[in-house]
């Protein structure tokens, strides 16, 4: 009877034990799945197919045969994570911005980019736009210009107008007389007069290229935000889309781009010099290098930062006159190098969240060095490779490959100078299904182009 009621009470024990353990097991389950659900890369499964919450009316293009989609893409799932920890807004949200170097005589192109941006960029009231201008008189005709941007009908080009922009509000836009920003250095440097009404002098003393890159990256410097854009007047807004999507897509990994086609005097003088600004070797790097390959200009405001205090740091003296004297290297070309060195010397997280990629290296591994892509570019020697890659389309077999490289490195801009490049249908399905969403630096007459082939969706 004793042994029973022993066993009884054993038995009770083991339940009780057994009950505790798949408790537990089920407490752990439960716990590792919240735990691990936020980090899970979801959006990467549907954000081809989705479409922008700000714009239900917007249908996703047709995709060519041969060309998946991003959830469709392998290389889509080996993109290494990181991210950034920005600033947020007042909606949790980091704050973005574009930035437009212009002038008088690109008006013109500014007002065509700003109208397809009005009607066709769901999320414009998100983004500051600043049009650095020359002078107060610029400033009030830019303003004019600003003023006589045209309400959005129910379509623009070949598009229905997203439903939000239809009879909606302009973007926000600032204009910034580039008076008002010249850096100190430069006011005691310039010989000329520069005045709020003439800053000439330091054009004609500086020369135009010089004069365009003090603009960028003054203006960089000076404005607050968590990221912006840097974009040339020559664009165009090619179809519907989220301007925020665009900066969130590239800020998941961003990235440098460099290739080894440093061919001209120019483009080495250009380096050295960007070398000698951040007080480095160009030996480190190699003399072929070059990294104004995309066009993409992306720029955070805490890399900004501090690329001033390295230069500063590194010569003793004002970023400007260090700028100034010992080279006067393209900013792209200065930013895009400091994050090179900075990821190679430095753990912080600031530098490790960026790739640095090389051209040739990615376009052979998406398949875009076929036997007829290969001659098209060797012969880019003014540029970088991937700057001019519009020149691929002339090589069909490439365009699958080249439309996935884009998507799998969120590259929504792309410099376009030629419209007669490729077959007509070859460069819509390009645009229209990568998606391409700003053509820059060319400017090409792209809605004009469309509306005269009677092309509609």
């Amino acid at each position: 009877m004793l042994l029973i009621k022993r066993f009884s009470a054993q038995t009770a024990q083991a339940r009780v034990l057994y009950l505790c353990c798949l408790s537990c097991v089920v407490v752990l389950v439960f716990f590792f799945s919240y735990s691990l659900f936020p980090h899970l890369h979801l959006r990467a499964l549907h954000i081809a197919g989705s479409q922008s919450k700000t714009a239900p009316d917007f249908l996703a293009p047709f995709v060519p045969e041969g060309l998946g989609r991003p959830a469709e893409d392998n290389l889509l799932f080996t993109r290494p994570g990181g991210g950034s920890k920005s600033r947020p807004n007042a909606k949790g949200q980091p704050t973005y911005a574009i930035i437009v170097p212009t002038y008088t005589k690109h008006l013109p192109y500014v007002v065509d980019f700003l109208q397809s941006y009005m009607c066709l960029c769901t999320d414009h009231q998100e983004v500051d736009i600043h049009l650095i201008v020359s002078d107060s008189k610029e400033v009030e005709a830019f303003q004019d210009a600003i003023d006589g941007l045209k309400h959005c009908g129910e379509r623009f080009s070949i598009f229905p107008t997203p439903r939000v922009n239809v009879d909606g509000p302009k973007p926000k836009i600032n204009i910034t007389n580039f008076y008002d920003i010249i850096p100190d250095a430069f006011r005691s440097m310039v010989k000329g007069n520069i005045s709020a009404g003439d800053t000439s002098a330091l054009l004609n003393e500086r020369g135009r290229y010089q004069y365009q890159t003090i603009k960028k990256m003054s203006a960089a410097i000076k404005l607050e935000y968590d990221w912006g854009l840097w974009l040339d007047s020559e664009a165009v807004v090619v179809q519907p889309f989220s301007m925020r999507e665009v900066f969130d897509s590239y800020i998941k990994t961003p990235t440098v781009w460099r290739s080894k086609n440093s061919r001209t005097d120019f483009m080495v003088s250009l380096i050295t010099g960007s070398a000698n600004v951040l007080g480095r070797d160009i030996e480190s790097f190699g003399k072929a290098l070059w990294n104004l390959e995309s066009v993409q200009w992306m720029l955070e405001k805490e890399v900004v930062n501090d690329l001033v205090q390295s230069v500063e740091k590194a010569h003793k003296q004002d970023f400007w006159t260090v700028w100034a004297t010992r080279g006067s290297p393209f900013e792209i070309n200065l930013y895009n190098l400091h994050i090179q060195a900075r990821k190679l010397e430095s753990n912080d997280p600031l530098f490790t969240k960026y790739q640095v990629v090389e051209t040739e290296r990615e376009m052979d591994r998406f398949g875009m060095e076929s036997d007829a892509a290969k001659p098209i570019m060797d012969q880019i020697v003014l540029t970088g490779i991937f700057e001019t890659s519009y020149l691929l389309l002339k090589a069909t077999e490439a365009v699958p490959g080249f439309s996935r490289m884009m998507r799998h490195y969120g590259q929504r801009l792309l410099r376009f100078d030629d419209l007669d490049v490729a077959p007509p249908e070859v460069i819509d399905r390009f645009l229209l299904d990568t998606p391409i969403n700003i053509l820059c630096v060319g400017g090409p007459p792209l809605h004009n182009w469309w509306q005269e082939r009677n092309k509609t969706l």
